[in-house]
């Protein structure tokens, strides 16, 4: 995962659900990188967006971990 959807996802679990101006202040990033990175993370799943807040929960993250590695262990380190 890029270092940007990383920042992200770990801004909204600390602050809870932003703006993407929000976003943007914190990280330094213009609004349209971080309208950008949070369009791939809603599309993925990590991040959810009501209106014009997006939110994330840590449950989610860790799902879409743990099936991250599962996929990881099967096709780079077959038993």
């Amino acid at each position: 995962m890029n270092r940007t959807r990383s920042r992200i996802i770990r801004f909204l679990l600390r602050n809870g659900p932003s703006t993407c101006g929000q976003i943007g202040r914190e990280l330094s990033a213009s609004r349209s990188t971080i309208r950008r990175q949070l369009g791939l993370l809603t599309e993925a799943g990590l991040v959810q967006r009501s209106s014009t807040q997006f939110s994330a929960s840590a449950e989610q993250v860790q799902l879409h971990a743990a099936v991250l590695e599962a996929s990881f262990q099967v096709t780079v380190m077959p038993p």
